[in-house]
């Protein structure tokens, strides 16, 4: 029965996974190679690993963090939040999606910096999920996850990539720390709302993880308005002036 449970946990939890993916990919007005979006995914996972062993060795100095029932300091919760879970999250996320795409070839669109940093999300997603179902597999688990952390995730992710398409834009490094900085508040404020174990606090969590949706989404429509006028104007394979269906001179089409 408990190994019935845990398919069916997992297989709820892998769903939204797998939806968001599939829309973020077909948003794309040229289509990102399917290899790199699946190390991106991998990456997203390894993340996760770093961060498990970060936690790990960050509780040998604040031991007390190990059991967040037992913190009765709302200092302590808010370093909690903040520094050992949004801070160390949030930087292993940026450091595989800088790594393996700020520089590629392939990050030749607006939009495509948001694909990158959504597929880490859903890699370390997708691992989180696991190791929260493999200690304590249960359905409603698997679904809350489903329908809050796999969103907010995407959420943060995707303001980090609208801020590293800043600094690509305008070469200017301090974007990448406002990616890094505001997806760390918006994680920090979604983790202490949940922690504190107030029901009108996780209202309001509710209320902000919508907020963060319809910002991402605004941020996305942007890019993607972008890259569709840019696509009005050249050809993205031979640079040549077109209109946005068919170039002539390569033959490149709309896909």
């Amino acid at each position: 029965m408990k190994t019935i449970v845990l398919l069916l946990s997992f297989l709820i939890s892998i769903i939204p996974i797998i939806i968001f993916g599939y829309t973020f990919y077909n948003k794309d007005t040229i289509k990102e190679p399917k290899r790199l979006l699946s190390y991106l995914f991998i990456s997203g996972m390894f993340s996760a690993i770093i961060v498990i062993i970060i936690s790990i060795a960050g509780l040998l100095f604040f031991p007390k963090l190990a059991d967040i029932s037992k913190i009765d300091s709302i200092l302590i919760l808010l370093f909690y939040s903040y520094i050992f879970i949004a801070l160390i999250e949030e930087s292993s996320k940026l450091l595989m999606v800088y790594k393996l795409s700020y520089y590629n070839k392939e990050f030749n669109q607006a939009y495509d910096i948001i694909l990158y940093s959504v597929f880490v999300a859903l890699g370390f997603a997708f691992f989180e999920n696991i190791v929260y179902l493999i200690s304590n597999p249960a359905l409603l688990m698997a679904f809350l996850r489903g329908i809050t952390a796999v969103p907010a995730h995407i959420c943060f992710q995707t303001i980090m990539g609208y801020f590293l398409y800043l600094s690509k834009l305008n070469n200017k490094d301090k974007y990448i720390f406002l990616g890094l900085l505001i997806p760390c508040l918006l994680h920090g404020t979604y983790d202490f709302f949940i922690f504190t174990g107030s029901i009108f606090l996780i209202i309001l969590d509710i209320v902000l993880l919508i907020i963060m949706f319809i910002i991402a989404n605004q941020k996305i429509k942007k890019l993607i308005e972008i890259d569709k006028k840019n696509l009005k104007l050249y050809c993205p394979n031979c640079g040549l002036k077109i209109n946005y269906e068919y170039c002539p001179n390569c033959g490149y089409k709309k896909q």
